[in-house]
């Protein structure tokens, strides 16, 4: 089954899990690790605790989706596995997977159930993000279901499926592109599994770190797919109310949590104010 399937790991400031992704990664015969633009060591590290791995360096940073499109197109096996370099899947849970697209030529992905390293489930399918979703616990499936979504951390992928609909939007720098990806399969024609029985573990945030800078950054970009999504899903009226209700709320929850000096929700505001400014003068063009 290892062989049908190239893994695609998508690096940035992942030096210091090199020895983590090497353990994780050596078993598939098919590895291709896109490094984006973060110019640390990680593809010289790679290259020593993975010799078989084919390796693309980006010199700039250029998103999850494009990384990730590079690194697909390398591949020439019938699947491919998107792997988070902060995740674990082992063969056996890659072999469910690929057992799962072999028993059901409709879908064109399937997800493994994400746990943390603690041991509790991580939220791996739900609804549509525009669709109202219960007040409720997440609760792991007893058996493979489909879904709008899946946890984008580890996905196997019909290579084909993938190409006929291009890949992923490149529009969407971070966040949403996985929401995307399954929203388009499916007007496509193709499902989206969760397979319960595949376990992967998923540490989470494992490639970006912690520091201020960080965390603005990936603030704006949660908001600038946020209002990428609902502009391309829900129509340009409903992208103005949340680019306008963004930015009312930027003006008053900045000051209110800076007297309160709680710096992380200054910081979450400042960024998704400044998506919502920003997308008033530059919105974002949905994919056609």
């Amino acid at each position: 089954m290892a062989d049908q399937v190239t893994v695609v790991s998508v690096t940035y400031k992942s030096a210091r899990l090199a020895e983590r992704m090497a353990a994780t990664l050596s078993p598939f015969k098919h590895v291709v690790l896109v490094e984006n633009g973060s110019l640390d060591r990680c593809p010289e590290r790679m290259r020593e605790l993975l010799p078989h791995a084919t390796i693309i360096e980006r010199r700039h940073n250029g998103g999850f989706g494009k990384a990730s499109n590079e690194g697909a197109a390398v591949a020439t096996t019938p699947f491919v596995l998107l792997l988070n370099p902060d995740c674990h899947v082992d063969e056996k849970a890659v072999a469910t997977l690929v057992e799962a697209l072999h028993r059901c030529p409709s879908a064109g992905i399937v997800a493994p159930q994400s746990w943390t390293g603690a041991g509790e489930p991580q939220m791996s399918y739900r609804h549509a993000f525009f669709e109202h979703m219960p007040r409720s616990s997440y609760r792991v499936p007893d058996a493979i279901c489909s879904a709008k979504w899946l946890h984008g951390c580890c996905l196997l992928i019909r290579a084909d499926a993938f190409r006929e609909i291009g890949g992923f939007d490149e529009r969407f720098f971070l966040y949403y592109e996985d929401d995307d990806l399954c929203l388009r399969m499916r007007l496509a024609g193709f499902e989206c599994l969760l397979e319960p029985a595949a376990h992967a573990v998923h540490a989470g945030g494992g490639s970006s770190g912690t520091s201020m800078r960080v965390a603005f950054i990936k603030a704006y970009h949660y908001a600038r797919s946020r209002h990428l999504a609902i502009r391309k899903y829900q129509g340009y009226p409903a992208a103005l109310r949340y680019r306008v209700k963004t930015l009312l709320g930027a003006f008053t929850a900045v000051p209110l949590y800076a007297l309160l000096l709680q710096r992380n929700y200054v910081i979450r505001w400042l960024g998704w104010g400044s998506a919502a400014f920003v997308c008033f003068w530059r919105e974002p063009r949905p994919a056609p």
